[in-house]
């Protein structure tokens, strides 16, 4: 085979987000480059892999088996690299992490500052995005490990390790109606506007699916957003909207200016989990940081 490890890259940029465009600006290259490869890959296969359209572009069934290989092609590439970075470095070389808290409480950033000073030749390479994405990235190889928060019933395609327990609490301004009431029942709260992820979060998934139980509707989104912030809490105080927000962030929410809901259906269980390929090989590195992860937690419990 001719092909490059830059084409594969390429070919899986462009099947994993179906427009070259926003492909493109996720590889740092021109949508020509990315048209040329996928072009150098379809000869070289003697293929259609791709059906374009005016909407995107999106894999043929012979696309789709031809992406599956060349993912453990990406990923095992990947861990060739890692292990010559091991082997050169010794203790130096090269993690790829993946995370999607960026507060100050942020458990990969509490180790981090020590494991850099254990291994003053260790460079870090920090990814924050989704979990979706992350869980995506972690299977193809780009990431080493990735912190995300991981949901009952809703699996994650990645081994992984549980660090700690960090459900979601449901959240509401200080004088918000809902806490004149005696009694706050989920009919009441679903008379809100909601202050959460898109529909297609776990978090969304996860409150529609204690609404359904009810038989109530999913929740009203007024305010779409993809983290947990301390703007968000900002927005939040200035509205009856209600939010869901994660106990290890509670510190954030003053009790001048915030109450949690007495609302048992509405705490949402929710581990926080690292996530690593299925099958790959841990490094030192990736089991020290692990160790210092769990040696955190041990600590604060």
């Amino acid at each position: 085979m001719n092909l490059s490890i830059q084409d594969i890259q390429y070919f899986l940029a462009v099947a994993r987000d179906g427009q070259l465009s926003a492909a493109a600006d996720e590889q740092g290259v021109t949508q020509s480059a990315l048209t040329k490869a996928m072009q150098r890959v379809e000869r070289e296969f003697g293929l259609q892999l791709f059906e374009r359209s005016v909407r995107g572009v999106r894999l043929t069934s012979a696309g789709l088996r031809v992406a599956e290989q060349m993912r453990r092609l990406q990923a095992e590439y990947a861990d060739t690299v890692l292990l010559a970075d091991e082997m050169r470095a010794r203790q130096a070389g090269l993690l790829r992490l993946g995370v999607t808290d960026t507060t100050g409480g942020n458990r990969m950033a509490a180790v981090l500052g020590p494991m850099l000073a254990m291994r003053p030749g260790l460079r870090i390479k920090l990814r924050v995005d989704r979990s979706d994405a992350l869980v995506a990235q972690v299977q193809d190889g780009t990431l080493d490990l990735a912190l995300v928060p991981a949901y009952e019933g809703l699996p994650l395609a990645a081994e992984r390790t549980k660090v700690d327990n960090d459900p979601l609490l449901p959240l509401v301004r200080v004088g918000h109606p809902l806490t004149q009431l005696a009694r706050v029942s989920l009919k009441d709260v679903a008379r809100y506007g909601w202050m959460l992820g898109p529909e297609h979060s776990s978090a969304f998934r996860a409150v529609a699916a204690v609404f359904a139980r009810q038989g109530l509707g999913p929740p009203h989104v007024v305010v779409e957003v993809t983290f947990s912030s301390e703007m968000n809490l900002s927005v939040l105080a200035a509205t009856d909207l209600v939010t869901l927000l994660p106990r290890s962030l509670m510190p954030l929410a003053a009790q001048d200016r915030f109450v949690q809901l007495p609302v048992a259906a509405l705490r949402i269980p929710r581990a926080v989990v690292l996530l690593s390929r299925p099958g790959s090989a841990w490094s030192p590195l990736m089991e020290t940081l692990r160790g210092l992860l769990l040696e955190r937690t041990m600590a604060r419990h």
